[in-house]
């Protein structure tokens, strides 16, 4: 009797044990996926059948003002100065609009990446990625692939080529190479857009 009762203990020791490892597991996945990720220091990706690699340039970012904010009235003076709509490089840590202004604006801040170490044109990843299919695609079947892949469609330039939306930076390259794993994908890469002067 008394070792069926170690027994019993034993076996609801190691059940509450597991439980609380597995608690603490899911906190630690929580929490883990809620740091954001440093940017990696090179990013590489196959284009047109060219691989490129960029390095980022931890002195600049891009930082992104929505071309309604730059348009409204009481902000014409940043539409009028040196910022423009769309992605614009700055020091990085210097943001463009204030904290007051970001509240009522769609900014988004991302890394920028340079051809060679420290040097050449500055290169942002706005988010698009571009998808060459091996088969012609319908607009339902390019949305429902957006949707697969949480993504949003953007625009069919061909019957086999389309872009989707995603976030910006290297996210946009790991995106793209997660799509090649897909059997129905030929290539996919992130859109760059070159600044060549640091405003």
């Amino acid at each position: 009797m008394k070792s069926f009762v170690s027994f019993e203990s034993n076996c609801m020791f190691s059940v509450s044990f597991s439980r609380f490892f597995l608690f603490l597991l899911m906190v630690f996945l929580f929490f883990d996926g809620l740091v954001a990720k440093e940017p990696p220091s090179q990013i590489s990706f196959t284009e047109g059948g060219i691989q490129k690699t960029f390095y980022r340039n931890p002195k600049v970012e891009a930082e992104f003002i929505d071309p309604n904010f730059i348009n409204s009235s009481q902000n014409k003076g940043l539409g009028n100065g040196k910022w423009k709509a769309g992605w614009n490089v700055r020091p990085a840590g210097k943001p463009i609009l204030s904290k007051q202004l970001k509240v009522s604006s769609q900014s988004k801040v991302t890394e920028v990446y340079n051809p060679n170490v420290g040097s050449g044109p500055n290169i942002v990843l706005p988010g698009l990625v571009i998808v060459s299919f091996k088969k012609e695609q319908t607009k339902e079947s390019l949305l429902a692939f957006a949707m697969k892949y949480k993504m949003q469609f953007q625009h069919q330039y061909q019957p086999k080529l389309a872009s989707f939306q995603f976030e910006p930076g290297y996210l946009s390259v790991e995106k793209a190479n997660e799509l090649l794993n897909d059997s129905i994908v030929m290539e996919a890469y992130p859109d760059t857009a070159v600044e060549k002067v640091l405003k």
